[in-house]
C-alpha cells in the first residue's frame, strides 16, 4: 500500500470506506478517531498520508474525505469481508427462477430484475453471442445522493438507455468467468465513469456465454454486491445447463 505500510493507515482507510458507502458525507477525523480510540491530531495525520498516497481525497467544500478509485480498489482487494449469501436470498433466488420460462430471454431479463432487487443498483444481464443486454432499475440510480446534478443524471440514464457504452465496456471481459470489477476511470470513455460496474460470467454448454452484474454508485456495498452477483452467475449457469438438458429431450 505505502513505502511503509501499517495496520493503522488501513483501518483508517477501510473506517472512511464504510463509512461514506453509509452515508455518502466526506468522513472527518473526529468520528475515525472515536471509532479507533486515538486523537483527532493523530488521525488527522494518517488521513493526510492517504491522501499523498491517493487513496482518499479531499473535497472543497468540507474538512473530511472521500475515497478515491485506487482507494476503493484497495479496500476491496486487501481490507474487504465479503459476506455469505444468506437463506432468504437464495430463496428468492431459488422462488424467482421456478417461474422462468424455458427461453434464455427470460432467464436473462428475470436476472437483471433479481439482482437489481437485491443490491438496489441497476441490475444488468448480458448474452455475448448476440450482443443482447438486458437491464433493470435504472431508477435506482436516481435514488444516489451523488446523482442529484440533473446534467450528471441524464447521461448516465442516457448511456443505460442506449446501452452501446456498457457493451463496448464489457467487451474485454466477455471471454472471462472471472468476477471483474470496473470502478470510476476504469470507465472513463463511458458516461458511467462515476460508476462502478461488478460483473461475472455465466456459462452454457460448458463455454462462458455472457455475464450478469450491476452497474451502481462508487459508494456501492461490495461486501454484499460481490456475492450475490457470484451466486446469480452460477444460479445461471445452472438453470441454462437444466433448461438445455430439457430442451435436448
Amino acid at each position: 500500500m505505502f513505502k511503509e505500510a501499517n495496520n493503522r493507515q488501513e483501518d483508517v482507510l477501510s473506517l472512511i470506506v464504510k463509512r461514506y458507502v453509509e452515508t455518502a458525507e466526506p468522513v472527518g477525523s473526529r468520528f475515525i478517531a472515536k471509532q479507533l480510540g486515538l486523537s483527532s491530531a493523530t488521525i488527522r495525520n494518517v488521513m493526510s498520508d492517504l491522501e499523498d498516497a491517493g487513496y482518499v481525497m479531499h473535497p472543497h467544500t468540507s474538512a473530511g474525505r472521500v475515497p478515491t478509485d485506487k482507494g476503493y480498489r484497495y479496500y476491496i482487494e486487501s481490507l474487504m469481508h465479503v459476506r455469505t449469501v444468506n437463506d432468504a436470498l437464495a430463496k428468492s433466488v431459488k422462488t424467482e427462477y421456478n417461474h422462468a420460462s424455458r427461453s434464455l430471454e427470460d432467464v436473462l431479463q428475470r436476472t437483471s430484475h433479481l439482482i437489481s432487487n437485491l443490491t438496489n443498483y441497476v441490475g444488468v444481464a448480458l448474452f455475448s453471442e448476440y450482443h443482447k443486454l438486458y437491464l433493470d432499475g435504472a431508477s435506482r440510480i436516481v435514488e444516489q445522493p451523488e446523482f442529484k446534478d440533473f446534467k450528471k443524471l441524464y447521461v448516465i440514464l442516457r448511456c443505460l438507455e442506449e446501452k452501446h457504452d456498457i457493451m463496448e465496456l464489457l467487451a474485454n471481459d466477455f471471454d472471462t468467468e472471472k468476477l471483474t470489477i470496473h470502478i470510476g476511470k476504469d470507465n472513463q470513455r463511458s458516461p458511467l465513469s462515476e460508476c462502478s460496474i461488478v460483473t461475472r460470467g455465466y456459462k452454457v454448454k460448458g463455454k462462458v456465454s455472457g455475464r450478469v452484474g450491476v452497474i451502481g454508485p462508487k459508494r456501492m456495498l461490495y461486501e454484499k454486491v460481490i456475492p450475490t452477483v457470484e451466486y446469480l452467475a452460477d444460479a445461471v449457469s445452472g438453470l441454462l445447463e437444466e433448461l438445455d438438458y430439457i430442451n435436448e429431450q
